[in-house]
């Protein structure tokens, strides 16, 4: 039998006795008013109303409390669950909680399910550390890059000689003086 369907019949069983409950206690209250009018017709005396009323309780009690040990007896003989175990795929950080979830869901995994899973899982690990790496070597390149322009930077700054003339504006007679000379 299917663990689904063996879950739906327990609980369509529970379901029963639970309503069998229900119908004991309206049935049990039906007697006892029933009881109480005839006292208060006469029919029946104090005493004999009393005495009739424990006797309903008691076996009112009985039964529910039969029936509430067959719902108990059902809860501990239902069919606990196979733990699988868990395959060495799952015994690492990040995987542990993926199989967690496989086994606290309501599906009944097979191994094929499980090995595409695995697979699923492996592609995902993969895709996420190639976008990582590409990540790194994408800061990478532009820390280089920036070094390099930084170097240029104060290479250019050092190999400057200036003597303070090459921002000097000239004149006509100036140009002309050095053009003679």
């Amino acid at each position: 039998m299917n663990e689904t369907e063996n879950i739906s019949s327990q609980a369509d069983n529970r379901n029963l006795l639970s309503e069998e409950q229900e119908q004991l206690k309206m049935l049990a209250v039906q007697e006892i008013k029933k009881i109480e009018n005839c006292v208060q017709t006469g029919e029946l005396t104090q005493a004999q109303g009393h005495n009739l009323m424990k006797f309903v309780l008691e076996k009112a009690y009985d039964k529910y409390t039969k029936l509430n040990q067959s719902l108990n007896e059902q809860d501990i003989h239902k069919e606990v669950p196979k733990q699988k175990e868990t395959p060495e795929f799952f015994n690492q950080d990040g995987r542990i909680d993926v199989f967690d979830y496989l086994m606290n869901s309501n599906i009944d995994f097979d191994d094929d399910e499980i090995s595409k899973i695995t697979s699923l899982v492996e592609k995902i690990e993969n895709s996420a550390i190639e976008k990582f790496l590409k990540t790194k070597e994408h800061e990478k390149t532009l820390n280089n890059e920036n070094e390099s322009a930084k170097q240029r930077l104060r290479a250019n700054a050092q190999n400057s000689n200036s003597d303070g003339l090459t921002n000097l504006v000239y004149t006509r007679e100036q140009i002309g003086q050095s053009v003679r000379v």
